[in-house]
């Protein structure tokens, strides 16, 4: 989708803000006569938008996704990172378990009763965060800053939108998305590994019931383990890709 990506860095921070007062306005009112408007809304008004404007730009080809990079390759992104969160939220538990349990990663699907949710959390949220973070925020940082600092930044601010247990995680996984997006000149990659990593962490939190990922000790070092070896992968992967920067 040429088009797509073509529309995307040719919105403007302006656009996205216009779009965000905009709906927060429409969000003020409705509350104010007792109607409650889910904010996911403001995410899919944000697809619509791109996807309406993309209409302005030719397709040129039908370029494949990962046509610039190995599927395996963003795979394991995915699951180190998976890892990685798991790790990280452990730690949140162990230092303040009240505020852990008020600011989850992962959404419960106890929260998603209905099918819509669901959709939200592995499909609209993973597509609208990487249309504002790394299609909208990088590619304009970009203009102003070098391309580490642009990436630096928008990580951080994708980030400060999670809660307690995440920030570093999201982070993390932030600077992995941003690479993956300029290395392949293509948002649909980062969206593709952003759903992957979604549907894999409600998949583990939805099979695990009884809470033994969190209550099995066995199991916790376990992932643990794997979150350490994750964390040294992913760290040693942005060092080299680092390098690539540079070069941009």
């Amino acid at each position: 989708m040429p088009s797509f990506n073509k529309a995307i860095k040719r919105t403007t921070l302006i656009e996205l803000l216009i779009i965000i007062l905009c709906f927060y306005s429409v969000y003020m009112v409705a509350s104010f006569y007792g109607f409650n408007v889910d904010m996911e809304w403001m995410y899919v008004t944000i697809i619509a938008y791109i996807l309406i404007k993309s209409r302005k730009y030719s397709a040129e080809t039908n370029q494949n996704i990962f046509s610039k990079i190995e599927f395996r390759y963003v795979f394991l992104i995915v699951i180190v990172n998976v890892f990685f969160s798991y790790g990280m939220l452990y730690l949140a538990n162990s230092i303040n378990i009240e505020s852990f349990l008020s600011f989850n990663l992962i959404p419960s699907l106890k929260n998603l009763a209905f099918i819509g949710g669901l959709i939200g959390t592995v499909l609209i949220s993973p597509i609208s965060e990487e249309i504002i973070f790394r299609g909208i925020i990088l590619n304009r940082l970009k203009l102003v800053v070098p391309v580490n600092v642009a990436i630096l930044i928008s990580s951080l601010c994708f980030g400060v939108l999670h809660g307690y247990g995440s920030i570093v995680s999201a982070f993390v996984f932030g600077l992995c998305m941003c690479i993956l997006y300029i290395k392949t000149d293509n948002i649909l990659v980062p969206v593709a590994a952003h759903i992957m990593n979604n549907f894999f962490a409600e998949t583990l939190f939805y099979l695990d019931k009884d809470a033994i990922l969190f209550s099995n000790d066995l199991i916790m070092i376990t992932i643990t383990v794997l979150a350490i070896i994750s964390l040294y992968l992913i760290l040693n992967s942005l060092k080299i890709e680092w390098k690539f920067l540079d070069k941009k």
